[in-house]
């Protein structure tokens, strides 16, 4: 029984690969294969993501479904048959290494991971006159979150001459997402402005947006948030909820003799969607939120019952 972890759950081995991949992927690209440029830049993304998880450890790759595998990532290789995780498991795990990482670049990764699958194994062609315009600017955005994750960059990964196109597309994009957002939350402004010029119903927008609860809001978001709060709308100035995903919780020290069974905790949330049920302002995605100005993230604290294991039902 060995006692190291097998390159195929090793940070270092999977990146590595991950560079392999890709720069075959560019050497189609050079040779006027877009189809097999994109092949092999799904495969590098899903290696990419997977040595971003095992650089945390390497369990978080292994398929938990399989015993083997996860003695293998834990350093005692009983088996030379390791399983790792599914493409989607994969990129909803990245959602919580990252803060950058959210639920567009979720999609589409697994969106890639899907055309890939159906590449290789089935009779169709998903990738056959797909242009990499079609493709490039969300590929190279989401690599860059992840590198970002292991303290990597573009130019660490593809080397300096290879990493100034990516670098110039990921650029580029976030510029032109800022300018859309600004100019939306303009266009909505200068709506509300219009639609409010009378001080008695500019004041009722207001006063209506300040009696919001969380039970009025949540039907705005979708299911991959846990948790609302409010904020002022950079558009109209109104009281607006802002909902986020769990990134991390603390428990902080809380004593009190009446409620032993109570702990208090401190829950942060990354800012996810924004939405102004006032001047229906829409931002989907971190990019955007933090493109408007508003938080990055928020923070709960709260009492909760303390949660026990069950019985082990052996007395």
């Amino acid at each position: 029984m060995s006692h190291h972890t097998i390159p195929s759950l090793q940070a270092e081995a999977l990146y590595g690969k991950s560079q392999v991949y890709i720069l075959r992927g560019f050497r189609a690209l050079d040779s006027g294969d877009r189809e097999e440029y994109q092949l092999w830049a799904s495969l590098a993304l899903e290696l990419l993501g997977k040595a971003a998880l095992a650089g945390v450890h390497p369990a978080l790759v292994a398929d938990p479904q399989h015993f083997e595998s996860l003695f293998a990532a834990c350093g005692r290789t009983i088996s030379a048959d390791t399983k790792t995780i599914t493409a989607k498991t994969l990129f909803v795990r990245l959602t919580h290494l990252g803060k950058q990482f959210d639920s567009d670049h979720q999609k589409f990764c697994e969106q890639m991971s899907l055309r890939r699958n159906a590449e290789l194994h089935s009779g169709e062609s998903p990738f056959s006159g797909m242009a990499p315009e079609a493709w490039e600017r969300q590929f190279w955005s989401a690599v860059d979150c992840i590198l970002q994750i292991q303290g990597e960059s573009l130019e660490s990964w593809l080397g300096a001459e290879k990493a100034k196109a990516p670098q110039e597309v990921v650029t580029k994009a976030a510029e032109a997402r800022a300018w859309e957002v600004k100019d939306r939350i303009s266009r909505r402004k200068a709506d509300f402005e219009k639609e409010h010029r009378n001080p008695a119903k500019l004041q009722k927008a207001k006063d209506d947006a300040d009696k919001l609860g969380w039970w009025d809001v949540q039907k705005f978001f979708g299911g991959d948030i846990d948790c609302e709060d409010f904020v002022s709308c950079p558009a109209c100035g109104c009281n607006a909820p802002i909902a986020g995903a769990l990134w991390d919780e603390e428990v902080l020290e809380h004593e009190d003799p009446e409620n032993w069974m109570e702990e208090k905790v401190r829950s942060t949330y990354v800012s996810r969607v924004f939405y102004c049920p006032t001047c229906t302002l829409y931002l989907d995605g971190s990019e955007e939120v933090q493109a408007a100005d508003l938080p990055a993230e928020f923070v709960r604290e709260e009492l909760r019952e303390m949660e026990f294991e069950p019985e082990y039902g052996n007395d």
